[in-house]
């Protein structure tokens, strides 16, 4: 079964359509790229920085993170400050309640996983939305 799924994969994969091609090399030919890479730039750098003020303001002492340099997440570790739990699932349970979701970060380690960590994404949100969560992530602590 494995053999005939790779086969069906790679044939699959054989050609990409002529009209999704020429799409792509009309547009990487039109100089309109660096315009919107410079635009998300923008936008994520300031959803980034909106998380990090925001965890910084609302959890203080309780969260621990380092400002990404890539990507569309942070990552985080409760640190029990103050005598709180520093276990993440029961942390995303409270902030499900409290209408935001965040993925313990467990699940991400291929040993010893620390339960104190979580991955928190600031791809989607608005930075009024991001300032509006962490707010209800304190009330979760």
């Amino acid at each position: 079964l494995l053999a005939k799924a790779v086969m069906c994969k790679q044939f699959s994969d054989a050609h990409t359509s002529n009209l999704s091609q020429q799409i792509a090399a009309n547009y990487l030919n039109s100089g309109r790229m660096e315009a919107g890479l410079q635009h998300a730039r923008r936008v994520y750098a300031g959803r980034a920085a909106a998380l990090c003020q925001g965890l910084q303001r609302e959890l203080g002492a309780a969260v621990d993170f380092s400002p990404p340099q890539g990507g569309l997440f942070v990552w985080a570790r409760l640190t029990g400050a103050g005598g709180r739990s520093t276990d993440a699932a029961a942390f995303a349970r409270r902030a499900v309640e409290q209408l935001v979701a965040f993925v313990p970060g467990a699940p991400f380690y291929g040993q010893a996983p620390d339960a104190a960590t979580f991955r928190l994404s600031f791809a989607t949100a608005s930075e009024e939305k991001i300032a509006e969560g962490c707010a209800r992530l304190r009330a979760a602590l």
